[in-house]
């Protein structure tokens, strides 16, 4: 990985601890953090194209919430924010998922999707009303397939 690529993937830890403990109290450092990206970023219009990829990610967060997976105390802006952090790291700290074959990138999407929202849970960021178990399954069986998904339209979308 280039630098850039390993600033930009500790850059988004970070980003992702910021949004998921500090919710909507600290959204305005995310923000900052995504002006950064942009300021830095080797390929601005590629991202900017990609982050229409935070439309079907928050169509699924909108359904599972929808359906009682998840419950928030309060309207989770801070999610938008941390849905654009993650489909920009899509094309930099994580282009490498490309080299993935579908099935181990539906692998990969079942194991760090739902451990990504029981750590948010654990955080305080997020209810599961059906429990870690149940909403872990739910979650691996969905991100299984969006993350293959997200990868195949990322670089569609970048290669414009």
């Amino acid at each position: 990985m280039s630098p850039w690529q390993w600033i930009q993937l500790l850059a988004f830890e970070g980003f992702w601890l910021l949004a998921v403990a500090g919710q909507n109290r600290w959204a305005w450092l995310v923000v900052l953090l995504l002006l950064a990206h942009f300021l830095f970023t080797p390929s601005r219009r590629a991202d900017a194209r990609a982050m229409l990829l935070v439309l079907p990610g928050l169509a699924v967060d909108a359904a599972l919430t929808g359906a009682g997976v998840f419950r928030f105390a309060e309207p989770p802006w801070w999610l938008l924010l941390l849905w654009l952090g993650f489909v920009l790291t899509l094309g930099h700290s994580l282009v490498w998922l490309r080299r993935f074959s579908w099935p181990l990138l539906a692998l990969t999407g079942a194991l760090a999707g739902s451990s990504s929202y029981l750590a948010g849970w654990r955080l305080g960021a997020v209810q599961l009303p059906l429990g870690p178990w149940t909403s872990a399954l739910v979650l691996a069986l969905v991100w299984a397939a969006l993350l293959p998904l997200l990868v195949h339209l990322d670089r569609r979308l970048r290669s414009d």
